[in-house]
């Protein structure tokens, strides 16, 4: 799945990489010749007119189809821009689909060929995307607080409501077998809901003291989840019972930050594949790792085991495990643009084996372009306006009732001291 509050973005799929920066993704080859086999911009139109989403096909057998322009109106009030907010991929890799800030739903079939298959309104602008894993509905959550259901295999239908919290939610997981659905909210809210009736909630995962930004649901073993949040912590979950097993301050990784707040996490990511666990913090310049120890019995049971950060060269844009276990970092670094480790026991933090023979061609492609993440430089996340203001009515209040209080207590005086005057008078 994919949130909304990053700039440049990676989206790691079985066969290709897709690039994303600004209202512009690139798709990319892993394994054949390593170049772009897709291309698309967002092109947002003023209200009323025509909005137009352009796909090019950067091979020689360019369909028809893949070179007409996908037609769109925006959705809702108020006119959004052309930028992109999630995007996600089906298990299968047969789907990809994108949400932009003009309310649109975008999705393209991945095989045999890329082909755009339909653009769809959503009532507000959305926040996290997601598959189920069945691949037969896109999961797409709003800034209202609510959750609607797209249909893959029915293109043009409109979106279904699946369930309403009421605070913005800022991620969504699914669990393996479709049967449970997870959601965050900015009211340090995780919502464990059965789906797909997900009027009928199983349960909440409480403890973050701020909103919290980032889900992963754990395959093996069962019942893990983590999170990650704008209190500074990632915290590991028997969620199915609700229980908080472990939870990890960030606050000694992030010395350099210059902010009074707590780190906000803003992507977590896992792999499998030697349970390790990647932490992206809003503004750092490296990616915290752990190890997720976990065991089953004579309970369930789990923790966190720090393991050294990874340095980078400038602003971490985005980070993502493939399906090999392999973490792809993208960064704001021209010429190093995208690199790629590989998790070895005997190797920390991680190796680099973005010039390894499998990776070269695909690396240096995509870092050659510089000017396609152009927009994703001066671009600003959303973090700082998450935060709840709070009113602090009560002091005034006092403060006014006091006044009073002088105020009725110098009058009395004043009264009294005329009565005084008033009866030495008559005895004169």
């Amino acid at each position: 799945n994919g949130t909304s509050f990053k700039m440049a973005s990676l989206q790691c799929m079985k066969k290709y990489l897709v690039v994303e920066s600004g209202n512009s993704f690139k798709v990319y080859d892993r394994y054949g010749q390593h170049d772009v086999v897709y291309s698309h911009s967002i092109v947002c139109r003023p209200k009323g007119e025509e909005k137009k989403s352009e796909g090019s096909k950067a091979t020689e057998e360019t369909s028809e189809k893949d070179e007409e322009k996908v037609k769109g109106e925006g959705g809702g009030e108020g006119q959004g821009s052309d930028k992109i907010l999630a995007r996600g991929c089906s298990v299968s890799d047969e789907y990809f689909a994108v949400a932009t800030d003009n309310k649109e739903l975008i999705l393209w079939q991945t095989k045999p060929a890329w082909k755009h298959v339909s653009t769809r309104n959503v009532t507000r602008r959305c926040t996290a995307l997601a598959f189920t894993y069945k691949g037969d509905a896109i999961l797409i959550a709003d800034k209202s607080g609510d959750v609607y259901s797209f249909s893959v295999s029915d293109p043009e239908a409109s979106g279904t409501l699946l369930l309403g919290h009421l605070s913005m939610l800022l991620d969504i997981a699914v669990k393996y077998d479709d049967s449970f659905l997870i959601t965050c909210d900015r009211d340090e809210k995780i919502r464990i809901s059965h789906y797909p009736n997900t009027y009928s909630i199983y349960g909440y995962c409480l403890g973050h003291t701020e909103y919290i930004t980032a889900l992963c649901l754990s395959p093996n073993p069962k019942g893990i989840l983590l999170s990650g949040g704008a209190d500074g912590t990632v915290r590991v979950w028997d969620w199915l019972n609700g229980k908080e097993l472990h939870v990890e301050h960030l606050d000694k990784f992030c010395g350099d930050l210059k902010d009074d707040r707590p780190p906000v996490v803003s992507k977590l990511v896992c792999s499998w594949i030697g349970k390790l666990v990647a932490v992206l913090v809003d503004g750092l310049d490296s990616v915290i790792l752990f190890k997720l120890h976990t065991e089953v019995t004579p309970h369930l049971d789990a923790q966190l085991i720090q393991s050294e950060p990874l340095p980078c060269e400038g602003k971490v844009w985005d980070i993502g495990f493939d399906f090999e276990g392999y973490l792809w970092v993208a960064q704001a670094v021209k010429g190093n643009t995208v690199q790629v480790y590989r998790y070895i026991p005997s190797c920390r933090p991680l190796q680099c084996v973005s010039a390894q023979e499998q990776f070269t061609q695909l690396t240096t492609a995509i870092n050659s372009d510089w000017d396609f993440f152009q927009d994703s430089l001066h671009e600003e996340t959303m973090y700082s306006g998450l935060y709840k203001k709070h009113f602090d009515n009560l002091t005034p209040y006092f403060e006014r009732k006091e006044e009073r209080m002088k105020g009725k207590k110098r009058k009395d005086n004043k009264s009294e001291e005329g009565s005084k005057k008033v009866r030495s008078e008559e005895v004169i």
